[in-house]
């Protein structure tokens, strides 16, 4: 598979078996990120990589430690026209419901470039988010579902505290990864006539 059918279908995947990952293949997904381009070579990025069912349910407890809380969300977003939104808000919510059984959790973990100093956050921002995309299409190049995802954000104190991550290292991306028990399709995206202006807008 090349690079340009990978990431014509390199959809977010939240369905997955229990079946394991194997570590070289979680290797060659942090090998990918840590392909991605980072302002002034930077490198900005770590890489907490969460295999322990125990861990894994550490983490699921601490997110979301009542699914049900989440409900009202679910039902406005399955009534939503749009059949993308439904899709979304279904596949969400079951990524949420079943986090524990994801078979590896990566925490995509960056630094300031310039520590304490708040105008260069951006920079660990642009590390985290491209590493987390060459991880998704590698993912996907490998068979692998991928869904890069910010859920650590409804716990992100808890989250930090579980996973002992540095007072100076923030949590950029939490990607699930494991078989997909869906199959894969084109991404749904704008033709790029809609997109592209050339030499001005």
């Amino acid at each position: 598979m090349d690079v340009f059918e990978a990431m014509e279908s390199a959809v977010t995947m939240r369905w997955f078996s229990d079946e394991p990952v194997p570590d070289e293949l979680i290797d060659k997904l942090i090998w990918a990120g840590t392909r991605a381009s980072s302002p002034e070579n930077s490198q900005l990025w770590d890489f907490i990589v969460v295999k322990s069912p125990e861990q894994r349910a550490r983490l699921h407890e601490i997110i979301v430690p009542d699914i049900s809380s989440l409900d009202a969300v679910r039902d406005r977003l399955a009534d939503a026209a749009d059949p993308v939104k439904r899709r979304m808000g279904e596949s969400g919510y079951h990524l949420l419901a079943t986090l524990r059984e994801a078979p590896i959790l990566i925490f995509v973990c960056g630094s300031s470039l310039v520590p304490g100093d708040p105008r260069e956050d951006r920079y660990q921002y642009a590390a985290i988010y491209g590493a987390s995309q060459n991880m998704l299409v590698a993912g996907r190049a490998l068979g692998l579902g991928v869904a890069p995802t910010g859920i650590h954000n409804l716990n992100g104190r808890g989250v930090r505290q579980v996973l002992n991550v540095p007072d100076h290292k923030i949590i950029g991306v939490t990607v699930a990864v494991g078989w997909p028990t869906r199959p894969f399709r084109p991404v749904k995206r704008k033709p790029i006539a809609d997109v592209m202006h050339v030499d001005a807008w």
